[in-house]
């Protein structure tokens, strides 16, 4: 990757100073005692729904409100942290130039700001139902392992680096991973993806079939995108029904789905983080924001590659800095 002299440093490592801020200590105002497990859940899912946390507009978030409150009721009855179990991959990150550049399977600032994110809206709960919330970080690798080929050893690594993080932030108590691979045995997902009965394949879009090549790394014919897809669809329905076992709360995802609220990775995104690099840039007010770097967009923007040891955790070794070229 090309990189340039970056005059937005310290305006960079002021940001992620804000950031690594948010994993402090927070002073929590009183809650109120008397609130009932229906004023409660309804205010969880207010917050789940929030601009801060979820790319939907109000009226596209309402048909969720039912379902959501009703898996919160029953542990706000028994005074239990809330369970919610966020989708955020398959334990790698897609590459930006395929056939170019590897797959990359580091944490870095796409991480940090998921966990940002996470432990905000956490803190936030706890204003209003002391007993919290824990996040199961949900890593679908064996879909990505039988869809694209990926070594379960390097995403069981990402996962590794991953709780490390986790751990350096303090983050132990409230975010822990569901990883495919540890939960389920990888002959059973062969059984159950051996039952789905294949579809006809459909010659994928360009942008389809981009999106195979990102995730799989290197280039490929239409007709491998096609099977690709295609093996899409039925791993997608083995991991729904095997998760459906492990799931034991509100599940969440980066993008919302019609089963499922949208939250967001990152402050402002509206993006699947896996599906490129978070990197920062300015906005068109000039504003410092985080936002998603693809195999789409990566030729428009030079990149600097910055490093804060003494602002960032260890496992964050760098940050990118994103400029539009001219």
């Amino acid at each position: 990757m090309a990189t340039v002299e970056c005059a937005a440093e310290q305006e960079v490592e002021a940001y992620l100073a804000l950031v690594m801020a948010g994993f402090g200590p927070q002073v929590l105002p009183a809650h109120d005692p008397s609130a009932t497990a229906d004023t409660v859940a309804d205010a969880v899912f207010d917050l789940l729904t929030s601009r801060t946390f979820c790319h939907l507009q109000r009226g596209l978030s309402a048909p969720y409100r039912e379902r959501t409150v009703e898996l919160l009721r029953p542990r706000i009855e028994a005074a239990e942290p809330l369970r919610f179990f966020y989708d955020i991959g398959p334990g790698y990150h897609a590459t930006l130039r395929p056939g170019e550049e590897p797959l990359f399977f580091d944490v870095g600032l796409a991480e940090l700001l998921i966990l940002f994110n996470v432990n905000a809206f956490a803190d936030r709960v706890a204003n209003i139902y002391p007993p919290g919330v824990h996040f199961h970080l949900v890593v679908d690798n064996l879909c990505g392992h039988r869809t694209n080929d990926i070594p379960l050893e390097l995403s069981e690594g990402y996962c590794a680096r991953l709780r490390y993080l986790i751990d350096e932030l303090g983050l132990t108590s409230r975010v822990t991973l569901l990883v495919e691979s540890e939960t389920f045995a990888l002959g059973e997902y062969d059984q159950l993806l051996a039952t789905v009965e294949p579809s006809p394949l459909a010659l994928p879009s360009t942008k389809a079939h981009e999106n195979v090549e990102r995730f799989l790394g290197r280039l490929c014919s239409a007709d491998e995108a096609a099977e690709r897809i295609e093996g899409y669809r039925r791993a997608g329905i083995v991991t729904e029904q095997l998760l459906a076992r492990a799931v034991d709360g509100v599940r969440i995802t980066q993008r919302a789905t019609p089963a499922t609220l949208g939250f967001r990775p990152f402050p402002g995104g509206d993006s699947r983080s896996q599906c490129g690099a978070v990197v920062l840039g300015a906005n068109s007010k000039g504003r410092l924001r985080p936002f998603l770097l693809t195999s789409t967009n990566v030729d428009e923007h030079d990149c600097a590659e910055l490093v804060y040891p003494e602002v960032l955790p260890e496992s964050v070794a760098t940050v990118l800095y994103a400029s539009p070229r001219s």
